[in-house]
């Protein structure tokens, strides 16, 4: 090959990577978690504005331009269509253990929790029973426990779990269900006499 015929090649090759590159960079990415991070360039679309994210209140307000192009972030991180919740609950369980429903929660992640609460219904149609009187303080887990004392032997009982966030609001978990055991009936033995 002489050298005109590499230098085209070469041309002609370093033309696809710019054309392939530029067409990449026209993509419009789709943002859809929480966290953007990083560097990035101004926006040009239109009217932008982000608000309280994962539960945190607006400390402040950045923002800049006006028109078309205004741009209004509030502090915390970004989300995208599915905002993600303030718990990630790895497991709800209810087990009996003598005369009490033992209910036990494992968190793998919180995020601005404020604390829980437990509901509570039976199988006869109770009205829902909100059992915890004050709020179950969070303490960043991973483990938490309540005990149902008020659970009566033989009945069915079905329980939800409450995260309450900072800004007030919850989010329900469950049901889990559990029956503490008839207590064994009791024999009485007379003791034998015989002549």
């Amino acid at each position: 090959m002489n050298r005109r015929t590499v230098l085209s090649l070469v041309g002609a090759l370093l033309a696809a990577l710019v054309l392939a590159v530029g067409v990449a960079l026209a993509q419009t990415p789709d943002v859809d978690w929480w966290v953007t991070a990083g560097g990035g360039r101004p926006s040009t679309g239109g009217s932008v504005a982000l608000n309280d994210t994962l539960g945190q209140p607006i400390i402040g307000l950045s923002s800049g331009g006006s028109g078309p192009g205004a741009v209004s972030l509030g502090a915390g991180y970004w989300y995208g269509a599915a905002p993600p919740t303030a718990v990630t609950l790895h497991s709800f369980i209810a087990t009996p253990q003598d005369q009490t429903i033992v209910l036990t929660w494992e968190t793998a992640l919180e995020v601005d929790v404020l604390g829980f609460h437990v509901y509570r219904v039976n199988a006869a149609g109770e009205p829902e029973t909100r059992l915890t009187p004050a709020l179950l303080p969070a303490t960043g887990g991973p483990t938490y426990t309540y005990g149902d004392e008020t659970a009566a032997p033989g009945m069915a009982y079905t329980y939800w779990l409450e995260v309450v966030d900072l800004s007030g609001g919850a989010t329900r978990y469950g049901p889990v269900s559990a029956t503490l055991p008839l207590p064994a009936p009791h024999h009485i033995y007379l003791p034998l006499v015989s002549r």
